[in-house]
């Protein structure tokens, strides 16, 4: 889709507007303006400019155009190891609410923060205020240890 820069010579306002099809032989002079709805008139656009890539040569589809010939896979890579990540996320999103879903329907009301995972990781279940509290004063502990451990000064050598 085209998008066209307009300026408003009423307002002064400078807004890009994205045209879903536009013939060859129609010409875009003007467009209301999106804050006063006077006539806003078209504007050269300061950024025309493609990347070609070596890949183009080759069949098949073309890698993503990132500017730069040689970064394509590696942005390839990373995208596909977040999309792995975040249908992980998904899938302990899911499994939570089920498992709030479950509870509510037993007729206890329960949040994400009174849930903890089951021993074998694949799950999720909720926990009594006395668990969570003993949690919560393990990790503070744990995290008191590991503050204590990093402010320990290193031996020096002698």
């Amino acid at each position: 889709m085209p998008i066209y820069e307009f300026t408003c010579p009423e307002c002064g306002l400078r807004f890009d507007w994205r045209f879903s099809r536009v013939s060859t032989t129609e010409e875009l002079p003007s467009h209301p303006c999106i804050e006063c709805g006077q006539p806003a008139y078209r504007q050269m656009s300061v950024v025309n400019h493609k990347f070609s890539h070596p890949a183009s040569q080759m069949r098949g589809a073309l890698p993503p155009n990132t500017g730069t010939s040689d970064d394509w896979k590696f942005d390839r890579v990373i995208g596909r190891d977040a999309e792995a990540k975040w249908k992980v996320v998904e899938q302990r999103d899911a499994a939570k609410q089920r498992v709030i879903a479950d509870e509510k329907q037993a007729g206890r009301l329960v949040n994400n923060s009174q849930l903890v995972r089951t021993a074998d990781g694949d799950g999720y279940r909720p926990v009594q205020e006395s668990e969570r509290v003993e949690i919560n004063k393990r990790r503070e502990a744990a995290a008191a240890v590991a503050k204590a451990a990093a402010a320990k000064p290193k031996p020096k050598d002698g």
